[in-house]
């Protein structure tokens, strides 16, 4: 299943550093059982959003503790066009 991060962190230069310093370190990469499909940052580094895809809830949640002290984070589930024609295809109206 295909899931949609969206993070976003308030001006903080302590908090920025950390998050340059451990993204430096880890890659930003998510643990095992979840695949990075893409990442795309504002340029106002303000925040942006990451695809992922697991079929493992608590290797998102693991993911999330990896940098939920630095930013906020939501994560839903998402579908692509062609599953939701297949949903709206069954859909009367």
């Amino acid at each position: 299943m295909k899931f949609i991060t969206t993070f976003s962190w308030k001006p903080d230069p302590k908090i920025r550093e950390e998050s340059i310093a451990r993204f430096k370190k880890t890659g930003g990469l998510p643990p095992k059982g979840v695949t990075l499909l893409g990442r795309w940052t504002n340029v106002d580094l303000s925040g942006g959003f990451d695809l992922i895809e697991s079929d493992d809830p608590k290797a998102i949640a693991e993911f999330s503790l990896m940098w939920n002290d630095l930013m906020e984070l939501t994560t839903v589930p998402v579908l692509e066009d062609e599953a939701l024609a297949a949903v709206l295809q069954r859909f009367g109206g």
